[in-house]
């Protein structure tokens, strides 16, 4: 029953705040100052009001769309029951001026929301400001100026939630780059925005028209986004651009250098997540055309930059084709034409895939330079193939080297994936000799695991031993050796992301032969010094070496093998552990194990005859290490050598009486035709053979010399 006509009401520093949990709608609000007067007597009014508000918030489900923004108003309204209705208004946002039309209904609180608004020149930074937080990230650096303009409508219920529609646009505007100072100028744009709480989904962001001029470099280009929930973009561009200037502009994070030009032409259609972590995923499309020029990318944290002469990239149904991509990186040099499939996903993130297929030809290629450093920043071993590097190139390249190692003349197929490398049919020249290599390295386990087949021909000996580091051995090294090898070898082993060899895991057999040789100080042979004269054993040139060595266990096993020389006539067989531990059987003749005698006995007793025969030799065992050998008579190799002589002679003899006077010619006959009558029959197995009873052998001990 209580009615009144207010001719004014006036709210001065109140504080005000509405929270919607249903909805999760909340707002929070500072009255500076507002007015407000009508006739609430009577059910159609006309309501009036003014005032100035700071708006702490207004958020909307989980997005901020006002925050600390200063807030005036002129209204005047015509009130019939709970809608009002705007006969005048006249709003400004962080000095952002809207004329508006429209209404709202309002029955304890607010039902429905309807304006039309109209801002035909706005400031661009104000503008901006009013972009919520969460889109606000990527452009926290930047500050615009120019005319900005905008008019849309927007609404707001408590089924459909909020939405605006709006054209807006920018004319002849600025955008700096503020921690470089870099201006893109003559900015322009035509854009609509539709933006739905209710349905994400449904909600769009366009941008046609975009140009914009950096320094004396042209960008345009059109883009829409769609979906704000999970974000799709459609983009067409044109560029004719120094990328250092677009680096100043718009940095690549993990870039610390970037220069060259750059002419594109590109359309991408897909997700935003797919080309930020994906960028050649099926969901993507993407046409490209690009030629680059005096390109030079470095990455954070990296030593050596690329540098790209030229190149030319055409990217289509989710591959780049690379054609004369012409690529220096420290000292090597690169002529690769092929597919990249990843190459753009490679430069935006370091972790990405660098995936390669095709040819590739270099004058100089240094392993080095494309290899991650061995620690991380972190302490961490680095693995040697990083994970991230995928290609598979057939590959000629004059030069190669990786640390001691150099070849020339490389041409196969090499093939890398999950840190797993594949070599086929590889051919190179090494070492002044040829070399063909089938190898697999696997070193996805935080280890380096080689099996490796290869067939060496004319290689210089001394050579191989430096640049492969002696071995992992100190016994025999590349000083102590010198001649001309071909062998057969297959090799297996592990080493670790420091290149740390793990010994126990090396086994190999090679098949060895090696011409015009040299043994030079080499320490088992100078532990003879003391029968045969030093200066024979310091340096043992030979016409031929031939063997086959095996490596298991941390121990080389060499199989009976001759060193025959001017000076000393040798066979040996033993083995050489990696602790340097020695187990020599060695045959010298009694010729050489008297010649250091000899020289200081022919005057006292005259000369001594030689062994004309070569017949007569002694038998050495030498075991302990290298500095402390311990070296015995070898009656083992004694009777060995003993009983092969007996049977050489038997024969010898035999074929004497032979000749000389027919004997055995009747035993030769009968066995010939007993040959020729017998019968073969395949013998039952016996189902309990006799047991062999093993007599113990007598040992044998071995005297000191």
């Amino acid at each position: 029953s209580l009615n009144f006509d207010l001719q004014l009401v006036e709210l001065e520093n109140c504080q005000v705040s509405y929270h919607n949990k249903r909805i999760l709608f909340n707002t929070e609000f500072h009255i500076q100052s507002l007015d407000f007067k009508g006739n609430f007597n009577q059910s159609n009014f006309e309501l009036t009001s003014n005032a100035k508000l700071f708006v702490n918030q207004l958020t909307d489900k989980h997005t901020t769309y006002l925050k600390s923004k200063q807030l005036e108003f002129l209204i005047q309204l015509q009130v019939i029951e709970h809608q009002y209705s705007i006969k005048k208004a006249n709003l400004r946002i962080n000095q952002l001026g809207f004329d508006m039309s429209g209404g709202f209904e309002y029955n304890d609180s607010l039902k429905k929301l309807d304006i039309n608004y109209k801002a035909p020149k706005l400031d661009i930074a104000s503008a901006l400001s009013l972009i919520p937080d969460k889109f606000k990230t990527d452009i926290k650096n930047y500050e615009s100026t120019g005319n900005f303009y905008a008019q849309g409508s927007l609404h707001y219920d408590l089924k459909n939630a909020f939405n605006i529609a709006s054209d807006f646009g920018i004319k002849n505007g600025e955008i700096t780059y503020k921690p470089n100072a870099t201006v893109a100028k003559n900015v322009n744009v035509d854009g609509y925005l539709n933006y739905n709480t209710s349905s994400s989904k449904a909600s769009e962001l366009s941008l046609k028209n975009l140009y914009l001029k950096l320094k004396n470099d042209e960008v345009k280009g059109n883009c829409v986004i769609s979906n704000f929930s999970n974000p799709r973009i459609k983009l067409s561009a044109q560029a004719n651009i120094n990328l250092e200037n677009l680096q100043s502009f718009l940095p690549i994070d993990t870039l610390s250098n970037l220069k060259g030009g750059l002419i594109l032409s590109a359309e991408i259609e897909g997700l935003l997540d797919d080309l930020k972590k994906q960028t050649f995923s099926p969901s993507l499309k993407l046409e490209l055309d690009a030629e680059v020029s005096n390109l030079e990318a470095q990455f954070k944290g990296d030593d050596y930059l690329f540098a790209v002469e030229s190149c030319s990239l055409t990217a289509k149904d989710r591959e780049v084709e690379v054609k004369n991509l012409k690529l220096k990186r420290g000292s090597s040099d690169v002529l690769l034409n092929g597919k990249l499939p990843e190459f753009f996903n490679y430069l935006s993130d370091a972790t990405a895939p660098l995936i390669i297929s095709g040819n590739l030809f270099s004058n100089n290629l240094k392993l080095e330079d494309f290899m991650l450093k061995y620690t991380s920043s972190g302490g961490q071993d680095m693995p040697l193939i990083p994970a991230n590097i995928q290609f598979k190139l057939n590959a000629a390249i004059l030069k190669f080297s990786y640390a001691k190692f150099q070849a020339q003349n490389i041409t196969g197929d090499i093939e890398i994936r999950n840190q797993k490398a594949i070599v086929s049919d590889m051919k190179l020249n090494t070492m002044d000799g040829e070399v063909v290599i089938d190898a697999f390295a696997d070193n996805s386990r935080d280890k380096l695991e080689v099996v490796l087949q290869s067939n060496l021909k004319n290689i210089n000996v001394s050579h191989l031993f430096f640049q492969f580091d002696n071995f992992g051995q100190s016994t025999l090294q590349d000083k102590n050796i010198k001649g001309i090898a071909s062998a057969n070898v297959e090799f297996s082993g592990t080493w670790s992301n420091k290149l740390e060899p793990n010994y126990a895991s090396i086994q190999s057999v090679c098949n060895l032969n090696i011409e015009r040789g040299e043994l030079i100080d080499f320490k088992p042979l100078l532990s003879l010094s003391k029968f045969v004269d030093i200066q024979d054993l310091q340096r043992i040139k030979f016409s031929t070496l031939q063997s086959e060595v095996q490596i298991k266990n941390n121990t080389i096993t060499f199989p009976k093998t001759t060193l025959k020389n001017s000076a000393i006539n040798i066979d040996f067989f033993g083995t050489h552990t990696f602790n340097n531990e020695m187990d020599y059987h060695i045959q010298l003749l009694i010729s050489d194990l008297l010649a250091k005698k000899r020289k200081n006995k022919d005057e006292e007793f005259g000369p001594i005859e030689q062994d004309k025969d070569n017949r007569r030799s002694d038998f050495i065992l030498m075991t302990g290490t290298v500095d402390k050998p311990i070296i015995k008579y070898d009656k083992k190799g004694l009777k060995e050598k003993v009983k092969k002589d007996i049977q050489e002679e038997k024969q010898n003899i035999k074929q004497i009486l032979k000749e000389e006077f027919g004997l055995f010619k009747k035993e030769a006959n009968e066995k010939k035709k007993t040959e020729a009558e017998q019968k073969f029959e395949l013998e039952k197995p016996n189902a309990n053979p006799p047991k062999k009873t093993l007599e113990p052998k007598k040992k044998e001990e071995d005297e000191d010399f």
